[in-house]
């Protein structure tokens, strides 16, 4: 059986919820979104998880169940520099990493294992979802190429005009070959409007060099939306329970 391991990314503080709480241990019904994403990583056949944790991290480790692992960002440097400070924490065995968020409780296990499944068959360097999006999302946008195959990702803030106008966004749930993604990670650089790290820039990269990037497409675009506001959290309470309704 394939081995397949997860990294979360729950560094955050989300300062637009309000208050000092890390976002992810803000509750959607009853658990917080950490716990329904990780719920869904075990649900999904994951063999182990590693957590990325930075602001507060005493309290986001409090909640981590028995068994997941956790390593600290700090500084927080951007995404691509969340993931690249797991990397000692996985074994050289992995098949499949899914890099995930913590605040994102509406991924299913289905999504992640299709992702999985995705990568296989097609031959893929990396997979990751995509949902659609209007002018005023704030996701990144999904280049592609005449031929409809991934050009690149473009985060929103570095966006042209034209890029914005693009109605695909991506989701920032992504699984990878392990080695490639560490080999591309050691080339991403910071020169962009943040002076981060991007995740995405990995995609661009792996592209470059000649490897196989999927899309894929969520089969339910709620299933992308993170949580950032209260206003998100309340829609995020609503389809949890309108999901676990429709299970019952």
């Amino acid at each position: 059986m394939p081995i397949i391991q997860a990294c979360v990314l729950a560094a955050g503080k989300g300062t637009r919820m309000g208050g000092d709480r890390p976002k992810v241990l803000f509750e959607a019904g009853d658990k917080a979104l950490i716990e329904w994403v990780l719920g869904a990583l075990s649900e999904a056949g994951v063999d182990s998880v590693v957590v990325v944790v930075g602001y507060r991290k005493g309290e986001v480790v409090s909640v981590l169940p028995t068994g997941v692992r956790w390593v600290e960002q700090s500084p927080q440097l951007g995404t691509g520099h969340a993931v690249r400070c797991a990397r000692d924490a996985f074994p050289g065995n992995v098949d499949h990493l899914i890099v995930t968020y913590g605040d994102m409780p509406l991924v299913t296990a289905e999504t992640y294992l299709k992702l999985v499944g995705e990568r296989s068959a097609r031959g893929a360097a990396a997979t990751f979802m995509t949902v659609p999006v209007n002018a005023e999302s704030r996701f990144g946008r999904v280049v592609r190429n005449p031929d409809g195959g991934v050009a690149r990702i473009v985060e929103y803030r570095d966006a042209s005009p034209e890029e914005r106008a693009i109605f695909e966004g991506n989701a920032g749930v992504y699984c990878f070959d392990p080695e490639k993604l560490w080999r591309a990670l050691d080339k991403v650089r910071n020169d962009n409007a943040q002076g981060e790290y991007y995740l995405t820039d990995v995609v661009g990269i792996i592209l470059s060099g000649g490897g196989r990037v999927e899309a894929i497409v969520a089969d339910d675009p709620l299933e992308g939306a993170g949580v950032n506001t209260p206003a998100d959290l309340e829609a995020a309470e609503k389809a949890l329970a309108l999901r676990e309704g429709r299970d019952q």
